[in-house]
């Protein structure tokens, strides 16, 4: 690649801090300061790294802050004792938002963050230029009916993490975390992938001794994408008042219940959004990570309006 090639691509900036009572969240700053303001938002349980392979890819007049959600990458966890779910997530970002001053901003946004990422901007049309949210439709709704049970498994659970908190991490070597990674993630990420959220996801402690730097509270899920009921989610929905794109990865299968709950939100969304557009891509839930140059086009096209912001 040449020079002038390489100079029109986005390019690594720092890492920052961004002070929190609790803290600090960190975040991964790709491009000008003057640039665009670009918020990408990661998935559950990964980092900041999951756009290190599309970053340098997309516009080189952003500014991209990659943010990790709290007790994720290298931010801080929570004290003892509190517990941590979806909505101080989406609080979180509207401290981010506050702390850069910003009027509006766009949010890029993969799974978890794209749940968090919809509700900011259905909470706070008035502070959200653009989305694009990447594997995500919107959380599935649950019956009412179901809350106690989940809330109850939800809260034994965090019981049950409390008391390995106050532990020393367990240690693996470099191999071992990696291959735990690709397990994990049920095929949608190659080890090669994984090489590139470890770097933000793991802590040296000795000779390949290694220990994950998330907090354990992270991996209470349940509770995180079901509390809403399908009235309750039908109403954010509309509430999207901002132009969004949707890069969902091609599934072999789809159960008909849960099509037609994606048909009718994105119905919603072609009538609450300015420039709804919805693309299928081949690849996996992680296809932004593991094959950044097939949604890197359609990124660009979405935010080449904002040229005329600078």
């Amino acid at each position: 690649m040449n020079s002038k090639s390489e100079s029109a691509r986005l390019q690594y900036s720092k890492d920052i801090e961004i002070p929190v009572p609790w803290g600090h969240l960190s975040a991964k700053i790709w491009g000008p300061e003057s640039g665009v303001p670009v918020l990408a938002l990661h998935g559950w349980l990964d980092n900041a790294g999951t756009f290190d392979n599309l970053a340098p890819l997309l516009p080189s007049n952003i500014n991209l802050v990659c943010l990790e959600f709290c007790g994720h990458g290298l931010s801080s966890p929570y004290p003892p004792g509190m517990f941590l779910n979806y909505y101080d997530h989406i609080y979180h970002v509207k401290l981010v938002i506050d702390y850069f001053k910003w009027d509006k901003v766009t949010l890029l946004a993969h799974s978890m963050g794209a749940h968090v990422a919809l509700a900011v901007a259905a909470t706070y049309p008035d502070k959200i230029e653009r989305i694009i949210s990447l594997d995500v439709i919107q959380q599935l709704p649950a019956p009412a009916k179901y809350l106690p049970m989940r809330l109850r498994s939800v809260m034994d659970d965090f019981q049950s993490i409390l008391t390995k908190l106050d532990r020393p991490p367990v240690c693996i070597t470099y191999e071992q975390a990696r291959q735990k990674y690709v397990e994990s993630y049920d095929g949608s990420i190659t080890a090669k992938d994984a090489d590139v959220l470890l770097i933000r996801g793991l802590a040296k402690k000795g000779p390949d001794q290694y220990y994950f730097t998330r907090d354990l509270r992270n991996v209470i899920r349940p509770y995180i994408f079901t509390d809403f009921t399908l009235e309750q989610v039908r109403s954010f929905s509309k509430n999207i008042s901002c132009p969004l794109m949707i890069i969902k990865a091609r599934r072999n299968f789809s159960l008909k219940l849960l099509k037609e709950y994606e048909d009718e939100v994105l119905s919603l969304y072609k009538q609450s959004s300015p420039d709804f557009r919805f693309i299928e891509v081949e690849g996996t839930h992680h296809v932004h990570l593991g094959a950044a140059h097939i949604v890197a086009p359609h990124i660009c096209n979405f935010l080449n309006p904002l040229k005329a912001k600078l």
